[in-house]
Parts: structure tokens; C-alpha cells; sequence
């Protein structure tokens, strides 16, 4: 394994309470974790009687070697009718300290809460964490090499990106890329050549993106995104397959983000398969904007079918309503 410093990025926490009147006072609980520029991530909170405190938990265990990691975080928690309360704040995690969690023991009042956030016991709680600096974290080895003796023996010509030199065939990249096809086979002057730039382009995202082409199990939450653009750059469709199977059944990010993928590159599965599991009127807003930012999903079409499913919600709970509380006559 390397160490080094990783690309400065943004994610989003959310966990959605369909039952917030269960949860337990005074009692550490904690959100599932999710793995982000190779670091596992989650949110502890706990109930108390008059306060509702939250932390984000950086949960990489101490090692020999240092690290650190700024960040900026900002906590909210968001109504089933959009109405929010959050704040800011700067935090550090690093090897040496003893704590993991950095967060607020006050961050909103149980009163703020029952009355003015909290309806049909839905609430929403959301830890936007926008990493600042990153240094001495350990970067998984890559599963497949493109420049070493065996890769340089196999291919017939290289792809140069960034600074990093990439060994590789070209009837594999054709098979599997109608873009790299046009490229090698389509009588361009670089079909002739050994060496062929790539420009504008990450290194570490084409790296992971051959990976995936070769079949190597390499996706992860940190980089789907990066892939699924270059797969469809490439013409790529098989990668891009493949992205969607991760996002369906392997992926840890909220429905939120899938759903804000799969419109972005029109994952058809993906955008069936998250309308499909909005149950509650919560859920429904966990999909929209929340924190009081306009971090919801943007694509107007998509927007019509939340608001849709909320308001088929809507009108499910008042029927049932009137079936078991409105006296009969």
C-alpha cells in the first residue's frame, strides 16, 4: 500500500427515522458506515431529554503511521415538509487523538424538535462532510497493474494520462468501447501510433476505470461516479452495466445520491428501483432538498415523480385517517 494525500472531496450521511419517538434516551446509536477516500464514516447521536446531540465518527483505527484529515461538516435535520435546522463547524480527525467523534452535544433542542421538526415521528438527519486536507492515508494496492514487465509484454500501446503511463491492448479496449474501436480502427493517424495522450482526465479514475473493464471488482462509493463518467465518455456499456449492478445491490450511498446518479447518466434500473422504496412521506423528503441547502434531486422529471409519490402518501395516510378516526353516521 501507498500513502498519500487523496483528492479533496464532499460527501452526505443521511439516515432517515420513521419511528423517532422509539429511540431510546441516552443511548449511543449509530448510523450504518460508509467508506469514503478509503476512510470508514459514520454518524453516532443520542436522545436526550432535552437535547439531541450528533457527531460524525471518523472510524479508522489508529496505525503506526500518521494521518490526518480537515474537514468541514455541517449537520441538519429536515422536516417531511422541508422545514430544517443545522450548523457548522470545523473538525480534525487524526491518528493520535483519542477521540473519534467530532460533533455537538447541543445540537438541537428535543422542544425544536417536537415542535417544530418532528411530524408523523419522521425526521430526517443529514452530515454533509466536505474534506478540506487529507495526508498520510493508505490507498488500496490496484487489483490490476498497467505498467509493469507483464502489462508492457501484452500490449500494443500505451495510453499516457496525467503522468502515469497505462500498458494496454487494443483489441481489448475495442471489444469493450465503440470510442476506443473509432480510435485504434477507424484510419485515425493515432491508430499508428504507440504512444496516445488522454487529456483532462484523473489518473486514478482511468486507472479504476480499466480495472472495471477488466472485469476486476474495483467500484467503490468514493469512485462510482468518476466511472460512470468515463464509461460514458468511452462508450463504454458494459462498464457502465456494471456500475449500476454495484449501485443496485453492493452501494452504502443514501437513495438520494443513487437516484442523483441514475438520472445523471440515465440508469434506468437505478431510478425504477429507488421510486420503488420510497415508503413514507420521509423518505420521499430524504430525496429532496434538505438542511436547508439545495442538495435534492435536480432532474425535473424526477422531481415530478417524488412529488407525485409524496402526495400519493399524503392522500393514503388521510384515507386512513378517516377510516379509523372520523365517526360514521
Amino acid at each position: 500500500m501507498s500513502t498519500q494525500q487523496v483528492a479533496i472531496q464532499e460527501f452526505t450521511m443521511t439516515e432517515v427515522f420513521q419511528n423517532f419517538s422509539q429511540i431510546k434516551q441516552n443511548v449511543q446509536c449509530f448510523t450504518e458506515t460508509v467508506n469514503q477516500g478509503n476512510v470508514p464514516w459514520n454518524i453516532c447521536y443520542v436522545k436526550m431529554a432535552g437535547q439531541f446531540a450528533v457527531y460524525v465518527h471518523c472510524v479508522k483505527p489508529q496505525c503506526d503511521l500518521d494521518w490526518s484529515i480537515k474537514t468541514r461538516i455541517r449537520i441538519s435535520m429536515t422536516s417531511i415538509h422541508g422545514k430544517s435546522s443545522f450548523k457548522e463547524f470545523n473538525a480534525t480527525f487524526e491518528n493520535k487523538s483519542e477521540f473519534r467523534g467530532q460533533g455537538l452535544y447541543d445540537f438541537v433542542s428535543m422542544d425544536e424538535i417536537r415542535h417544530n421538526l418532528l411530524i408523523s415521528d419522521q425526521i430526517i438527519l443529514e452530515a454533509r462532510v466536505e474534506v478540506l486536507e487529507m495526508n498520510g492515508i493508505e490507498m488500496p494496492p490496484f487489483l490490476k497493474y498497467f505498467d509493469e514487465n507483464e502489462a508492457k509484454e501484452m500490449s500494443d500501446v500505451t495510453l499516457l494520462v496525467e503522468d502515469q503511463k497505462f500498458y494496454v491492448s487494443k483489441f481489448t479496449l475495442a471489444q469493450q468501447s465503440s470510442y476506443f474501436k473509432t480510435l485504434f480502427f477507424g484510419g485515425f493517424k493515432e491508430s499508428k501510433e504507440s504512444e496516445i495522450a488522454l487529456k483532462d482526465m484523473d489518473s486514478d479514475a482511468f486507472q479504476v476505470y480499466l480495472e472495471v473493464l477488466h472485469m476486476e471488482p474495483a467500484l467503490t462509493d468514493s469512485s462510482i461516479e468518476d466511472v460512470l463518467e468515463l464509461s460514458q465518455m468511452y462508450d463504454s456499456k458494459n462498464v457502465t452495466r456494471v456500475c449500476e449492478e454495484f449501485l443496485l445491490h453492493k452501494s452504502k450511498l443514501s437513495t438520494k445520491a443513487k437516484l442523483q446518479l441514475g438520472c445523471l447518466f440515465d440508469l434506468k434500473e437505478l431510478k425504477r428501483n429507488c421510486l420503488e422504496s420510497l415508503r413514507t412521506l420521509a423518505d420521499v423528503r430524504a430525496c429532496m432538498d434538505c438542511g436547508g441547502l439545495e442538495n435534492g434531486v435536480k432532474d425535473l422529471e424526477m422531481m415530478n415523480s417524488l412529488v407525485n409519490i409524496f402526495q400519493d402518501i399524503e392522500k393514503k395516510i388521510i384515507a386512513m385517517y378517516h377510516a379509523h378516526f372520523v365517526p360514521r353516521y
